[in-house]
């Protein structure tokens, strides 16, 4: 005899397998410098692909990036939690406890590494463009 489910587990795996995608694909773009959104505050202006030349903002195109993938993996996420086979899975509490505790564990890996990052991350002002008024 099998244990009931344990209460909201497809709804738990959906939100850590999204968190998990949403950390990782943020890691990932930042580590291999994949292309993403950027916003030139100077002109205005949204362009996306690699580092541009120009003065650039990278965390809300990458923030977006990383929702979009982190959605699109909760959406198939959920699709596939609705088969026989996966919903015995997550019927077991020691399959949903082993999934929370790799999403812990991703979330650690982010936090650390950002923690790093944004601690050892060297100041450097730019010089004010011309037309700018102190």
């Amino acid at each position: 005899m099998s244990l009931p489910a344990p209460a909201g587990s497809r709804v738990v795996v959906v939100f850590l397998a999204a968190r998990t995608a949403f950390g990782l694909s943020m890691l990932a773009g930042v580590l291999r410098s994949l292309p993403t959104l950027w916003y030139l505050p100077l002109s205005r202006e949204f362009v996306f692909g690699p580092k541009p030349q120009a003065f650039a903002m990278e965390y809300f195109g990458r923030t977006l990036t990383s929702f979009v993938i982190g959605t699109a993996v909760a959406v198939l996420v959920w699709m596939l939690s609705a088969r026989p086979g996966v919903a015995r899975f997550l019927q077991k509490p020691a399959n949903v406890y082993s999934i929370a505790q790799v999403a812990a564990l991703a979330l650690l890996i982010d936090v650390s590494y950002f923690g790093w990052f944004f601690w050892t991350q060297p100041i450097t002002p730019l010089d004010l463009p011309p037309g700018c008024v102190p």
